[in-house]
């Protein structure tokens, strides 16, 4: 259980700063040099107008927000013979023009046609990718526990892992519908080879910090990375196989931010990404299992 514990949890104790999500992405720079474009794409099962968000990137040391790109012609196709051609709406996001839920097994293709260095050419990016099956959680609980003489709360899950594939997790959590771990340098991964095949019996995914606990309180005061929580408190906790690709875009994400000498590693624009031409972002589909709990 150790490690499956570290295997979950180690990077999540880490400070961390917003970057990208799904529902929120936001800005890659690259260190002081020419901008290049940036598409993020994220399709679920819900049925809801799926969206692609173009921008142009930043030098890294700009606090200016990257650009929005509005004059794209931006298409995503699928296995099964439907296509969306997604509108501009503003910000640099493209929204499709109806409601849609991407499907377990099928493939979505992305096509981005756009001049973005203003050359008079029409430069094209293309992406692929194919939604995992569905994660089904059978229940979350939570449980108070003391490590090290603080207070703190283990938040634990039930469920199958399946046993035909290798599989990657993404869990996002919601505390009252309002706080959340929704950014890409907060999320919690794993990949399942510890429990590969197995049923996950209580698998602890996170600890929060017990606001009750005035030694946890002045310990964290100056902290705003950790998740304070009190009895009674709604948790709410979302599920997601995510492909590998993906998996390792957030673990490179993360290593960019908060490696041995972040300041001088390699730029954000080396970063893994299934977008082809040179573009910097990715563009993913997940199924979304939701299911809450109550703090004790």
């Amino acid at each position: 259980m150790m490690n499956r514990f570290l295997k979950f949890t180690l990077m999540w104790f880490l400070p961390a700063a917003a970057f990208f999500s799904c529902t929120a992405p936001i800005d890659i720079n690259t260190r002081d040099s020419e901008p290049v474009i940036a598409i993020y794409g994220c399709l679920t099962d819900k049925n809801s107008y799926q969206y692609v968000r173009i921008t142009s990137s930043s030098p890294y040391f700009d606090d200016k927000e990257n650009g929005s790109i509005s004059d794209a012609h931006v298409l995503i196709r699928d296995s099964e013979g439907n296509e969306y051609l997604l509108e501009y709406g503003d910000e640099g996001y493209y929204t499709s023009p109806v409601r849609f839920a991407a499907r377990p097994g099928v493939t979505y293709n992305l096509t981005v046609e756009v001049d973005f260095d203003e050359n008079g050419e029409t430069e094209i990016y293309e992406a692929e990718t194919t939604i995992p099956p569905f994660l089904a959680l059978d229940s979350v609980d939570v449980r108070p526990l003391t490590i090290m003489g603080y207070q703190h709360f283990a938040l634990n899950i039930y469920a199958q892992d399946p046993p035909e594939a290798d599989n990657y997790y993404l869990f996002k959590f919601f505390i009252n519908d309002s706080v959340s771990n929704d950014k890409i340098s907060k999320f919690i991964i794993t990949d399942d080879e510890f429990f590969k095949g197995e049923y996950m019996e209580g698998v602890n995914i996170y600890y929060f910090e017990d606001s009750t606990d005035e030694k946890v309180v002045e310990k964290n005061k100056d902290n705003d990375d950790v998740y304070m929580v009190s009895p009674g408190d709604k948790i709410r906790l979302q599920a997601m196989n995510i492909e590998k690709g993906y998996y390792e875009f957030i673990n490179q994400c993360i290593s960019e931010m908060y490696g041995e000498n972040p300041m001088f590693g390699s730029p954000p624009s080396n970063i893994t990404t299934n977008i082809s031409n040179g573009a910097v972002g990715f563009f993913t589909g997940y199924c979304i299992h939701e299911i809450g709990t109550e703090i004790p």
